[in-house]
């Protein structure tokens, strides 16, 4: 009785209450397909450290290469060492 009551209400809350697709509804989003990433040679040149391809992302990616540089040598380095004090 119980089971059936819980239904009852719950299609009642469905049937009377707002409907939600206007709740919901909002302007579609135009995705740009075919300009995602610009053609060679079509962009300009960096004016700023920060612009894209400028200095600052350059330094970056130095930076994150060094590191994973670093990381490997002294993982590298501590595998041998474990290995050299287990034989």
């Amino acid at each position: 009785m119980r089971r059936v009551l819980a239904g009852l209400g719950l299609a009642a809350v469905l049937l009377l209450g707002p409907s939600g697709s206007s709740a919901l509804a909002q302007d579609p989003v135009q995705v740009p397909t075919q300009d995602i990433v610009p053609e060679p040679n079509s962009g300009q040149a960096p004016s700023e450290a920060g612009d894209r391809g400028g200095a600052l992302q350059l330094l970056i990616l130095g930076a994150v290469l060094a590191t994973i540089g670093g990381a490997t040598c002294h993982l590298v380095r501590q595998s041998r060492r474990a290995r050299e004090g287990s034989t």
